[in-house]
């Protein structure tokens, strides 16, 4: 029969191991994400869904152009739509920029949201939906003009 001791000193260093794993995969899995041009339309979409995931509201809706009756929306009206106060379970998202198509001065950006929620022991976790993006050139800059859905922030 092992003495309590051992059993102890066993189950310590294994948390302890448990602990530097978790530390050294924090510090050496970074996952950066390389910049597109803000002069593409992929660029345009990214810089946005960047600005939406850091909370800067006030930068995503510099990518906007969104008129409704020959007006631009305003920025107090737009971000109404974004949820303040998300609930404790809160679903994680992460986006990937698919298809582009530009047609002159017009684009559409296909990207999928994959959206990470516990859903229980028998339920999918992961849903995955594909959002289009249409864009307008004005100058050197493309500006969304239509309004990005934002569902998967609730």
């Amino acid at each position: 029969m092992k003495s309590p001791n051992r059993l102890l000193l066993g189950l310590g260093i294994a948390i302890a191991a448990l602990a530097v794993i978790a530390v050294a995969l924090v510090l050496f899995t970074q996952n950066t994400v390389s910049l597109l041009p803000q002069d593409t339309p992929q660029g345009t979409v990214q810089s946005f869904l960047l600005a939406i995931q850091n909370k800067d509201y006030p930068k995503a809706y510099s990518y906007l152009q969104l008129t409704e009756k020959g007006a631009k929306v305003p920025y107090d009206e737009w971000v109404r739509d974004i949820p303040s106060t998300l609930p404790s379970s809160q679903s994680t998202w992460k986006a990937t920029l698919s298809q582009t198509t530009i047609t002159g001065n017009n684009a559409s950006v296909e990207v999928l949201v994959d959206t990470f929620r516990p859903n229980g022991p028998f339920g999918s976790s992961t849903f995955t939906q594909q959002v289009n993006f249409q864009l307008t050139k004005g100058g050197n800059s493309w500006l969304i003009t239509t309004r990005p859905p934002l569902y998967w922030l609730y």
